[in-house]
């Protein structure tokens, strides 16, 4: 893949539909991305990415627990009107659970056969043994620093007609909010996805998008 020629190595080529991409300076918070011209994806540049040591430090603090009524209500509603509706019988996977597996344990209270992955808080990969009816990931898209790669391992994981069900905020704003919107302040947020990118990725993939809010969840289906 082609780099810019500039000080801070943008990347040339989206990595979601691989075209050309312009060049993004947030001056806020002084970081650079680079902005597909055709799906709208969004990269922050690799120059900005956190390590792995500060990655876990930030999700350390975060407040993931049965503590917080706002978090664990959204989650609930997420089961409610995104999951049960799938009618899932088979083996689900909650890939990235986090410190605070709020999701995972709600799954478990609704007799789900559940399975997680965590690469910080439960690395264990015998998950990869198993094929999956239901995968959920939240809060956790925007950090994949290959989209594509992490799409692929994803849907490979999937039982034919399976599901997965993501939360994460999508780019659903023009450039100068963008450059507002408090979501790309995360300093381990790198990826920000549209619509558009989504059902590429699905295109993919085998996919297909057979639910969505078009604000934070997206339901996609095995083909």
């Amino acid at each position: 893949m082609n780099l810019k020629k500039n000080q801070n190595l943008i990347l040339d080529n989206c990595l979601i539909c691989n075209a050309e991409t312009t060049k993004l300076d947030d001056k806020q918070i002084k970081v650079t991305y680079a902005v597909c011209k055709n799906c709208g994806f969004i990269y922050k540049g690799k120059e900005h990415h956190v390590d792995s040591e500060e990655e876990l430090r930030i999700y350390s603090l975060h407040n993931n627990s049965f503590e917080s009524e706002g978090y664990v209500k959204i989650f609930i509603n997420l089961i409610k009107n995104y999951i049960t509706p799938l009618k899932v019988k088979g083996k689900v996977l909650e890939f990235g659970s986090g410190p605070g597996p709020v999701l995972l344990d709600l799954l478990k209270l609704e007799n789900y056969d559940v399975y997680s992955y965590d690469p910080y808080f439960n690395n264990e990969t015998n998950y990869k043994n198993n094929k999956y009816e239901l995968i959920t990931s939240t809060e956790v898209v925007e950090h994949f620093s290959n989209p594509l790669r992490e799409f692929e391992h994803l849907s490979n994981l999937l039982e034919p007609s399976g599901y997965i069900v993501i939360m994460t905020n999508l780019r659903n704003m023009d450039l100068p909010k963008f450059l507002d919107w408090w979501y790309r302040r995360d300093t381990t947020h790198i990826s920000f996805y549209t619509m558009k990118s989504l059902k590429v990725i699905a295109s993919k993939f085998n996919l297909k998008i057979i639910n969505t809010n078009n604000k934070n969840i997206i339901v996609f289906q095995k083909k």
